[in-house]
C-alpha cells in the first residue's frame, strides 16, 4: 500500500465535507442528536472496519464522535484510509444527520 501524496490527499478531501488533513492524518468531527445515536454510528464505522481491516481512531464525548484515520504501516495517509473515509461520510448522510 502506497503512501498518498498531498496533492491527493487534497483531492480526496475535496468530496468529504468536514474531514482535515492534519499531523498526517485525516480526520472529521460529527454531533449528533444524542448518545445513542453516536453508539450506533460507531458501531456501524466499527462493523465496517473490521470488514476492511482497517480500524481508526475513535474518539466519543456525549454527543460528538472524532474519526482519525491514518495507515500505521506506511507512517501516512493511503487509498484504505479514503475508503473507510467515504464510507463514514456516507453512513453520516444518509442516517445520521442531525435535526437541530
Amino acid at each position: 500500500m502506497d503512501k498518498l501524496t498531498i496533492k491527493d490527499i487534497e483531492l480526496n478531501l475535496s468530496s468529504l465535507s468536514g474531514w482535515v488533513f492534519d499531523n498526517n492524518k485525516i480526520s472529521v468531527t460529527y454531533t449528533l442528536n444524542s448518545f445513542m445515536e453516536v453508539m450506533s454510528f460507531v458501531n456501524l464505522i466499527s462493523d465496517k472496519s473490521e470488514q476492511i481491516n482497517h480500524h481508526p481512531k475513535i474518539i466519543i464525548d456525549f454527543k460528538t464522535v472524532e474519526f482519525n484515520l491514518v495507515t500505521h504501516s506506511i507512517g501516512g495517509v493511503s487509498k484504505l484510509d479514503f475508503q473507510l473515509a467515504n464510507f463514514i461520510h456516507e453512513t453520516y448522510d444518509e442516517l445520521f444527520t442531525p435535526d437541530f
